[in-house]
């Protein structure tokens, strides 16, 4: 059996769809088109075929491909297949960043920054940081922002990690909308404390389903905090984070609904138990 062959039972055997460009993908990556390797290798990743996917993907990182070295050392990092580990990971994320890879720069930053396969470096990690923001790396530009407020590799500068807090956010990054919903709500970094201004930034960051920002909408509707106080409202953002497993708000939930209504508060309390559990068999 041709490899091709292979291939097209393989790909029939998952019910995948549009077969033909696939097979057609599969044959540019028989003759060695690098693009067509990776994309065909990480078709194998989605489907849990990470024998073939790793040989595909080590093939073209020794071209110096540095989507491929990229691609590689994810798998390495999720620990695909049993293979690979951290060091390696560190190893190719640095070869691709040398070779311009924006979000390579990003993950060897993190790397340096938590120590990760090497030594805590918060300087080279500010280094590498600055390179993906450059590259509009959104997720850099975030941790940028945390170093310049905290000082961490780099003197504190207030002005500096808002910028790069607004900046990020500009590039939908829903943890800087957060983080700037939090810096009005309590007028950090020199700002002018702003519920109004907070709220806006915490419904921004709701729209990506960021539970610390629904519960605090909810928060902010329940005691009339920049907005015209509104119990029921207040209980829809609860019940939202609720559902996306926040605890506190499943708290809140059934406290209201003791006031009012003990069947929907037991319902409710059942909702917290299992939350509880949940979050104890997560601590074992």
């Amino acid at each position: 059996m041709d490899k091709r062959t292979e291939f097209f039972g393989w790909f029939k055997q998952q019910g995948l769809d549009n077969i033909e460009l696939w097979l057609e993908e599969f044959e540019l990556a028989e003759k060695g088109m690098e693009k067509a390797m990776i994309n065909v290798a990480l078709l194998y990743k989605q489907y849990g075929f990470f024998e073939e996917m790793y040989n595909l993907l080590t093939t073209v990182s020794e071209h110096k491909n540095s989507e491929a070295m990229y691609e590689l050392a994810n798998c390495y990092i999720e620990g695909l297949g049993g293979k690979g580990s951290e060091q390696q990971a560190f190893s190719l994320y640095k070869d691709a960043a040398n070779l311009g890879h924006r979000d390579a720069m990003n993950n060897l930053a993190d790397m340096y920054f938590n120590g990760e396969a090497t030594e805590v470096d918060e300087k080279k990690a500010f280094l590498w940081f600055e390179k993906a923001a450059k590259h509009g790396v959104p997720e850099a530009m975030y941790t940028l922002g945390i170093m310049y407020e905290q000082g961490l590799g780099t003197q504190c500068n207030a002005s500096l990690a808002l910028e790069y807090y607004k900046r990020s956010a500009d590039l939908q990054y829903a943890e800087a909308k957060y983080r700037l919903g939090m810096i009005f709500y309590s007028g950090e970094l020199g700002q002018q404390q702003n519920d109004k201004e907070a709220i806006e930034w915490f419904r921004k960051a709701s729209e990506h389903y960021h539970v610390d920002a629904i519960y605090n909408l909810g928060y902010c509707y329940e005691h009339g905090h920049g907005v015209i106080q509104d119990v029921d409202r207040a209980m829809t953002y609860y019940k939202q984070a609720s559902m996306l497993g926040d605890r506190e708000a499943t708290k809140r939930i059934v406290i209201y609904y003791e006031q009012i209504n003990l069947k929907e508060a037991a319902k409710w309390r059942e909702k917290l138990e299992s939350l509880e559990s949940f979050k104890g068999f997560d601590e074992n």
